[in-house]
């Protein structure tokens, strides 16, 4: 099943953020390239799990 994996990787990735809530501003080159990856991974997901992700407490 590979939602399964796409979710862990992306609570894995979420977890990994360096600045999760851009309180700090770190803009350094590991945060950006967990957020793009983060991001790219969001992307592939319906609508429904993206926001099942985000919202999710």
């Amino acid at each position: 099943m590979a939602w399964k994996q796409d979710r862990a990787e992306i609570k894995r990735l979420m977890a990994a953020r360096p600045d999760p809530d851009g309180k700090k501003n770190c803009d350094s080159q590991e945060a950006k390239a967990v957020n793009d990856q983060l991001n790219r991974k969001l992307a592939e997901q319906p609508v429904w799990r993206r926001g099942r992700f985000l919202y999710e407490s």
